[in-house]
């Protein structure tokens, strides 16, 4: 792979630029102004690479939104067996990564923006629907028969990644990042052990 075109690099330095700006800013704060400071370049200059601060934003959430695709990506290729892929899935998305300062602050200023920005929304539905994807497959393989089941726990179980990933992340959610892969995972086996009884008990 070569190396990154002047155009690129500099992209690539706003972004880690918005993300350290919003990080110890906060969103409002961080200005193109600011955020190019940080990049060592001029606000005028931003221009030639994003067209404005919306779009910056939205290239710094498909950003991180890609970086954890990587991440689930690179463990579910270890992974040998259908429920190793789903604790793998859970691991991509509650692992140390996903609680760092930074990564979280970025998080939390995009879900805030999610119901007033067409464009951030649409690059949450990509991130869903690659959880959706990712958990449907291993579950499928576990649960054959139970399509309503496989519906059920992918339904379940992002939910409460999500959820859980929220609260630890918040400075007083009340729940340890080290805590939230033990709860998932708690839910996904009882629901796992509920739908195969459920299917043996069945006529």
């Amino acid at each position: 792979m070569g190396r990154p075109s002047l155009k690129d690099q500099r992209r690539r330095d706003l972004i880690r630029a918005c993300i350290q700006a919003i990080h110890e800013d906060g969103p409002e704060a961080a200005s193109l102004a600011r955020i190019a400071k940080r990049a060592g370049l001029t606000a005028g200059i931003v221009g030639h690479y994003f067209g404005d601060k919306a779009e910056l934003m939205e290239a710094t959430m498909g950003h991180i939104g890609r970086e954890l695709g990587r991440e689930t990506a690179r463990r579910l290729a270890a992974a040998t067996t259908p429920l190793e892929r789903l604790h793998a899935v859970i691991d991509a998305n509650l692992g140390p990564d996903q609680f760092r300062p930074d990564t979280s602050a970025v998080w939390l200023a995009f879900w805030g923006r999610l119901n007033h920005s067409p464009r951030l929304a649409r690059i949450q539905r990509i991130n869903s629907a690659r959880l959706h994807s990712n958990l449907r497959h291993a579950l499928k393989a576990l649960l054959p028969d139970d399509p309503e089941a496989v519906a059920r726990i992918t339904l379940g179980l992002s939910t409460l990644i999500d959820g859980l990933w929220l609260r630890a992340a918040l400075d007083h959610g009340g729940i340890d990042p080290a805590e939230t892969r033990a709860l998932a995972v708690h839910y996904l086996h009882t629901a796992l052990r509920e739908a195969q009884d459920s299917k043996q008990a069945s006529p």
